[in-house]
């Protein structure tokens, strides 16, 4: 009888086993189609952000030879008064 038991209450944390098991391989299925789609996302972001960072060398270098050619014109404008 105590035999009998014993086996009973194994097959019953056996099958409680299993079942978490179960549940486990789902969370952690989802857990990668998550990863995975947050690792798109963080490309996508990336792309962006070394786009951007090309758009603002170029704004830069339109200032700075806007900068340089207005401090020209108004160089030569000053010693042309002279």
């Amino acid at each position: 009888m105590e035999a009998s038991l014993t086996a009973q209450a194994n097959a019953i944390q056996l099958a409680a086993l299993a079942v978490e098991v179960a549940h486990l391989k789902v969370a952690v299925a989802d857990l990668r189609s998550t990863n995975a789609s947050q690792s798109a996302k963080l490309d996508r972001v990336l792309e962006q952000l070394a786009q951007a960072r090309g758009g603002w060398r170029t704004l830069m270098l339109i200032g700075g030879a806007a900068g340089t050619l207005g401090s020209a014109a108004t160089w030569v404008v000053s010693h042309l008064k002279a």
